[in-house]
């Protein structure tokens, strides 16, 4: 059977206050409301429940079997509303699950946990596989992950978004490339052979979707799924490896790598931070919004 927990508020101020009218004060409604709610009461527990002794309504033997469970239920109930709208980093053992591609854990994730470590020692980050486009919605939904990182893509009005960075491609080639001097032009990057960074096993990189747009088209001889190896290749040979910019600076100093300008201009690459309108305001997870928000920016 179902029952109105407001009505537990009533039961539990008449228990306190012992009379209809001061218990109606002290909630702010009017007798007659109180009188029709312990009308209800009586009727669930089939019981009076408090039975009037001159001026005051003395619990029965069941109201006061059952005071300290409502009383306890009122507060945990309560509890958890003002936890809802708290969050304490600092003490909290929230476990959070992001969604990101692997290329771009490098330059998210370390910036992210070193404020983590200082500020949030308890809470902990996991970093799964970047979910596909189109179940996006339905993980964001369910709470299988708190927050993804993807480039610019068409969502619901169920999902937020907010932009992380607008960056740029590069090239970059090993030093002392034979086929380049202080320059990369259109031609040479056209005729040597690339490197293809991608999760997926088939299709074309957006690099390669932008260039077809321009009736271009590069020579692809290898495809691999993290940047890191892709680096470690170009170094020991002639192919070049297409990349975003903040990545580019981050494994040129890896590696004894050089950084080039694309030969033709490319849109950038639009990247998002997306979140569920359901946690829009949870406190928990817009402080880790702000955080991812900071770790982008100091990254």
């Amino acid at each position: 059977m179902k029952i109105d927990l407001n009505l537990f508020v009533v039961f539990d101020a008449i228990y306190c206050e012992g009379n209809i009218t001061k218990a109606a004060s002290v909630l702010n409604l009017s007798q007659p409301a109180v009188s029709h709610s312990l009308g209800k009461l009586r009727a669930h527990f089939d019981d009076a429940l408090f039975v009037r002794q001159g001026n005051e309504m003395r619990p029965t033997p069941v109201a006061k079997n059952v005071i300290a469970d409502v009383r306890e239920a009122l507060h945990q109930l309560q509890v958890c509303l003002v936890q809802s709208r708290q969050f304490e980093p600092s003490t909290s053992r929230e476990n959070f699950s992001l969604s990101l591609h692997g290329s771009l854990e490098p330059y998210y994730l370390p910036p992210l946990q070193q404020s983590l470590s200082k500020e949030s020692p308890t809470i902990n980050i996991r970093s799964n596989k970047r979910v596909r486009r189109s179940d996006l919605e339905n993980k964001l939904a369910s709470g299988d992950i708190d927050l993804a990182i993807d480039a610019l893509i068409p969502v619901s009005n169920n999902i937020l978004h907010t932009q992380l960075e607008l960056d740029q491609v590069v090239v970059m080639a090993r030093k002392d490339h034979p086929s380049i001097n202080s320059s990369l032009d259109l031609d040479t990057y056209l005729h040597l052979q690339h490197v293809l960074v991608s999760s997926r096993s088939t299709g074309p990189g957006l690099e390669d979707f932008e260039l077809s747009r321009l009736g271009l088209h590069r020579k692809i001889s290898l495809r691999c799924q993290h940047p890191f190896t892709a680096c470690r290749i170009i170094t020991n040979n002639d192919m070049l490896l297409t990349l975003p910019k903040r990545a580019a600076e981050m494994y040129s100093q890896l590696f004894d790598i050089n950084i080039y300008p694309m030969p033709v201009e490319l849109p950038g690459i639009d990247v998002h931070l997306y979140w569920h309108v359901n946690v829009d305001k949870e406190p928990a997870n817009k402080w880790l919004r702000n955080k991812m928000i900071m770790a982008a920016s100091n990254s």
